[in-house]
């Protein structure tokens, strides 16, 4: 390998965007690979000024946070270097990684001397009887829609999960034309002193919450708590949501009260599940956090895992939000240009001080949201044994209970047994939920359900980008 780059960051969302240019304060110089095209995640993603249903000045304190970072990548540009639509499909791991990635037309490897993952979360799945229907789509699908391509997604929508980006994704629905007939919380916020306390330590995010709040209330929208999706309906697409109370203690679904309403839209979001497959296969050390949404790499405070140089920051290593995010992104870049020797550890200690300090007073919202709006057993009796669990390889819920009444004790095991997490996806659509009905099952910890280990390319490649393939040290993606 005869070109190493400096720094690598995989992903321009909040996470990797701020580790850039903290990077970059000190010299340091970066290449960032994203998938999207131009920097900002999912969170941040750049909205067109043709998208007249975007309120930038109530929501879009989102999009100003979002341009402050695209700013100071601008304004840090002789030292940043950003590859848009390039994918990271994998990584080698090594004294120097090799970073594998692929566009439409090529792939090729990047040599890092130090590697910060910012490669943010998903959508967590929670299978329930119709839930492959089209016309159902996850929070972020919806959001994809209406920023990224300026498409209503729907006519009449249901807005179901649990968590504060129902409230955003509602209101944009709204913004949008999308009549929204109900937004379903499986939660119910409760608010002691210490709470209060804590969430007025950060009158920003409340201020959000409250705008979000006013708007689907002068929209008449109602908003039911302690209510979830129990079904999916329709013959080729959907057509009603099936949906009622459920127990306020683990949510579990109280069926007698079920009720109906048509609809061509339902959104869910029970949640996210971070992105971790590249921290496992640059072999760093993971363990299983489900308040943080599954399995993440170990880190110090500097953000920097078990392998030396290998950083994890933001969603991607434990989800806690964009401002998190954006603080987690600092400490990595920071510690990145000290490792280079950008920085003297007394300057490194300077400038780290104020992200830790802003971290330690998010903690506490953080615990506040997860305590409300984290997952509970409950949501595990939506699925039927008709369901399908694994929608690349159409396995049904019965057909895994079948595996683990054989002897199967694991995921892995699972999928040897009944192909369940063999598509493409990799188990990203159905290795989460089934974990949990595992450890229900067999009565162990969900961590000993494992996982389904990721295999390069983590996800899908042409036999074009295939062909034109351009060795590490090379020279970077084009």
């Amino acid at each position: 390998m005869s070109a190493r780059l400096p720094l690598v960051i995989v992903g321009a969302g909040p996470a990797g965007m701020a580790a850039a240019i903290e990077a970059a304060r000190a010299g340091l110089a970066s290449v960032i690979l994203d998938e999207s095209p131009a920097p900002g995640g999912q969170i941040y993603r750049q909205i067109p000024d043709t998208f007249a249903y975007i309120d930038r000045a109530a929501g879009g304190r989102e999009l100003q946070r979002g341009n402050r970072l695209r700013a100071g990548l601008s304004a840090h540009s002789s030292l940043i270097s950003v590859r848009s639509r390039s994918a990271v499909i994998g990584i080698a791991p090594g004294p120097v990684p090799a970073v594998q990635w692929a566009s439409e037309c090529r792939s090729g490897e990047l040599a890092a001397e130090q590697l910060i993952l910012a490669t943010g979360a998903y959508d967590r799945p929670v299978p329930f009887p119709g839930w492959t229907l089209p016309g159902v789509m996850t929070a972020g699908g919806a959001q994809s829609f209406m920023k990224t391509f300026g498409i209503r997604p729907g006519k009449r929508a249901i807005v179901a999960g649990t968590g504060p980006l129902l409230l955003v994704v509602a209101a944009q629905l709204h913004k949008a034309g999308v009549e929204v007939r109900a937004l379903l919380e499986a939660g119910r916020p409760r608010f002691s002193a210490g709470a209060a306390l804590r969430a007025l330590r950060h009158p920003g995010l409340l201020r959000d919450a409250a705008s979000y709040l006013w708007q689907l209330r002068r929209a008449r929208i109602p908003v039911l708590l302690n209510h979830t999706v129990f079904a999916a309906t329709g013959s080729a697409e959907l057509e009603s949501v099936e949906y009622g109370p459920v127990d306020s203690r683990d949510w579990t679904p109280q069926r007698e009260h079920a009720s109906h309403i048509d609809a061509d839209l339902l959104v869910v979001g029970f949640g996210f599940v971070p992105s971790s497959e590249l921290a496992t296969l640059a072999g760093c050390e993971m363990e299983y956090r489900h308040i943080l949404g599954g399995w993440i790499p170990r880190r110090d405070m500097h953000m920097e895992t078990n392998q030396p140089g290998i950083y994890a920051a933001g969603d991607g290593a434990g989800v806690g939000g964009a401002l998190v995010a954006v603080e987690e992104g600092r400490l990595a870049g920071i510690r990145a240009a000290e490792r280079a020797g950008k920085l003297s550890a007394g300057e490194a200690a300077s400038r780290r001080a104020g992200p830790l300090r802003r971290l330690r007073a998010l903690q506490g919202v953080r615990a506040l949201l997860d305590e409300m709006s984290a997952p509970r057993a409950g949501l595990l009796e939506l699925t039927s044994g008709d369901t399908v669990v694994c929608r690349c390889e159409e396995v049904t819920f019965a057909s895994a209970l079948g595996a683990v009444r054989a002897g199967a004790g694991d995921l892995q095991s699972v999928k040897l047994a009944c192909r369940l997490g063999m598509g493409a996806c990799q188990g990203r659509n159905c290795a989460p939920a089934m974990a949990l009905q595992l450890a229900q099952l067999t009565g162990r910890p969900v961590e000993a359900m494992g996982r389904i280990q990721p295999r390069p390319p983590i996800k899908p490649i042409s036999l074009g980008a295939m062909a034109h393939h351009e060795p590490a040290g090379s020279g970077e993606p084009r």
